[in-house]
């Protein structure tokens, strides 16, 4: 008589297979279809890919844009700066001109100015006037539609620098000549010196020689010692050291002892810890003498 076999899944849980899946749920899910996407999804996805395509248009026409105006741009500067269409007609300076030639600086300017009124450089104009001595600064402004103004700042001399050197106030040496130089106060120093250090060493010790004649000349050798000529020449050796101790102290003996009674004096050296050597003028008298405090 034939008989049913019992469930065999006892069988394979003893051969420890018990667990595994039959293999027509793997087939079943292998062959499963994709769900194609729907109306609202291929929409969306339409509408992302257009926002994308619309942000990079935007930055390509942003670059053409600012790509024509920097074109546009050059080319209207290369046709305002032709002096052919805004010539310059007039060069007007102004200003300090008392030690300037004005006909020589305009024919040193009109090379940098042959520039048209939009093409000139006023930089180039500025540097040009400047390569004038007596010129300090110089203030450059178009004037439309043709004109173009300097306005000169001129230096002042307040001293003669060595042999042919001028100091001006802003205390600068420049090379120049203008007449009535001589009467400036004339001030030699070392090759390094300091001609501003120097010229404020004029002003003190002029104040410290009040009562005498104005200091003509002012001398300090490499060593640092001061040499002092004042305008009725009698020159003053005042050394390097307590240089304001010593002149202070002649002062004070000139002003009380020699003024008006002593002959005139050739020159004094102040070297001296407690008094200073005299020597007057030769035709008067021809001997050296010292001086006691």
């Amino acid at each position: 008589m034939f008989r049913a076999a019992a469930d065999p899944r006892p069988l394979y849980q003893s051969l420890g297979v018990g667990g595994q899946r039959p293999r027509t749920a793997h087939a079943h899910r292998r062959g499963a279809r994709v769900r194609p996407p729907t109306l609202q999804e291929r929409l969306s996805q339409v509408v992302t890919t257009a926002r994308q395509i619309w942000v990079w248009l935007r930055r390509l026409g942003l670059v053409l844009v600012l790509a024509s105006a920097a074109v546009g741009a050059n080319k209207a500067v290369v046709w305002l700066s032709d002096p052919s269409r805004f010539p310059l007609t007039m060069v007007e300076i102004t200003g300090d001109l008392d030690h300037i030639d004005r006909s020589a600086l305009e024919l040193r300017l009109l090379p940098a100015a042959a520039g048209g009124f939009f093409g000139v450089n006023v930089a180039a104009v500025s540097a040009a006037a400047r390569d004038e001595p007596w010129v300090k600064e110089a203030l450059v402004r178009r004037v439309w539609p043709d004109k173009l103004v300097v306005e000169i700042v001129g230096r002042r001399a307040i001293a003669r620098w060595g042999e042919d050197g001028l100091l001006g106030d802003n205390g600068e040496v420049f090379a120049a000549s203008v007449p009535g130089s001589a009467d400036l106060p004339l001030l030699v120093g070392p090759p390094g010196a300091k001609p501003k250090r120097l010229f404020a060493d004029y002003q003190r010790f002029g104040r410290l020689l009040e009562g005498l004649a104005p200091i003509r000349e002012l001398h300090r050798d490499a060593r640092g010692a001061l040499r002092i000529r004042l305008a009725d020449d009698l020159t003053i050796i005042a050394g390097r050291k307590e240089v304001t101790g010593r002149l202070q102290r002649f002062a004070a003996i000139y002003r009380s002892r020699l003024v008006g009674v002593a002959p005139p004096l050739e020159s004094v050296d102040l070297r001296y810890g407690d008094g200073f050597a005299v020597r007057f003028k030769a035709a008067l008298e021809p001997n050296r003498k010292i001086m006691d405090l």
